[in-house]
């Protein structure tokens, strides 16, 4: 999606463009925590032929943005200029959403745009974290670092994407052929019976009727089954892109046994490891509180962080804060109370995220370990209950014989 964009900063300077991103929200949260003020913001709504090309263009994946962030800080750090990496990156890259972003950002910085700002105008690949960073680093003459913890932090982040959903793959595999299998027996096993026990004036038992009366439905009606499925999964999807209807999924997802622990894991250690990059990198306490709640995908849980970024605009003491939610465990709390105490608050955060991200690793084993012999136990009985339903007529016509 493309917006145009008229923002002024707290220096009361204009600013006026277009910029790419998947959603207005996305737009918002970047300009916010740049610290502009929104006067005005528009979709652009593509034309027909704009859309087909846009059709051809791959979204660019967490991995690439990690291995061009690795190259650009190896080009910056030979001594290369902005305006010569990015032509080396934009000539590497084989990504055409990502080239023509790329050639974008070195002509923002012809024009004399800082990196930082270029970069906001794609939040779609650039996120508020990121581009933030490159500006404390721009600004503190330390780009070179900043990039090589951009790489650290992302390349965390894709190891525990990448494990979760490992741990995923196989609970799927089960429940889809379970699915299969249920149907095939539903729609083409049972009704074999039909024609048979009414040739011989035989009733069915009653668990084969109600499969049978299933597996006929499913058959004949098949396009409704399909069409009611497709209509239950839009509406739960358009609830929950609504804000009320994204925070009441949000909150169901942490009451759940097990899975909850999990999630509240995974948020707080991403939390501390974003907080401990920020102010590590210069980024001053309330501005990286307000990053960090939005790079949070719970709401539930970054509500939580938006209090506690207020509470300590108005000088609350964090570790106050902190004890008065739900979320933050008491390991958690006193680490942080001693980062507050001893100064090196971005040490103990970089401490705590390590910490909690070894626990969510040991967290997802664990529930993979147990889901897995329980969904094998579930799909059992469902597809035991099935074969008992079909064969039961087998023994009704031996009976008879």
């Amino acid at each position: 999606m493309k917006f145009r964009y008229r923002v002024r900063d707290i220096y009361g300077r204009l600013q006026a463009g277009t910029l790419e991103a998947d959603d207005r929200t996305a737009v918002i949260s970047s300009f916010l925590a740049q610290n502009y003020y929104i006067l005005c913001l528009k979709e652009i709504r593509p034309s027909i032929l704009e859309k087909n090309i846009d059709l051809g263009l791959k979204k660019v994946s967490l991995r690439e943005l990690i291995i061009l962030t690795r190259q650009l800080h190896t080009v910056l750090a030979s001594g290369l200029s902005f305006i010569t990496a990015f032509n080396v990156l934009a000539d590497q890259t084989e990504n055409k959403k990502l080239k023509e972003t790329l050639i974008n950002i070195r002509e923002n910085i012809e024009e004399g745009i800082p990196l930082w700002q270029a970069l906001a105008r794609h939040p779609n690949i650039f996120p508020p974290l990121y581009v933030n960073m490159v500006r404390a680093g721009e600004t503190g003459g330390i780009l070179d670092s900043v990039l090589e913890r951009l790489v650290m932090h992302l390349e965390r982040e894709k190891e525990i994407g990448s494990k979760i959903k490992n741990a995923s793959i196989y609970p799927s595999i089960v429940v889809c052929f379970a699915l299969l299998a249920v149907l095939f027996i539903l729609a083409f096993i049972i009704p074999a019976f039909t024609g048979m026990f009414h040739t011989m004036g035989l009733t069915l038992p009653l668990p084969t009727r109600i499969l049978l009366a299933g597996g006929t439905f499913i058959k004949k009606k098949w396009f409704i089954v399909f069409i009611l499925t497709l209509a239950v999964t839009a509406a739960l999807k358009a609830l929950g892109k609504t804000g009320q209807g994204r925070h009441l999924f949000d909150d169901l997802y942490l009451k759940i046994p097990a899975v909850g622990k999990v999630i509240t894991k995974m948020a707080v250690a991403r939390f501390a490891r974003t907080m401990g990059t920020l102010i590590n990198s210069g980024i001053p306490l309330i501005q990286a509180l307000e990053i960090a709640e939005g790079v949070i995908n719970n709401t539930a849980i970054s509500d939580t962080i938006r209090q506690i970024r207020v509470g300590i605009t108005k000088g609350d003491s964090l570790t106050v804060l902190l004890q008065k939610t739900r979320v933050f465990e008491p390991m958690v709390i006193h680490m942080i109370a001693v980062g507050e105490e001893t100064g090196r608050l971005d040490e103990m955060f970089i401490r705590i995220s390590d910490c909690l991200e070894r626990e969510t690793m040991y967290a997802v084993e664990s529930v993979a370990a147990v889901l897995e012999p329980l969904l094998i136990l579930i799909v059992a009985l469902i597809v035991g209950s099935v074969v008992i339903a079909t064969l039961l007529p087998v023994f009704e016509l031996v009976n008879a014989l």
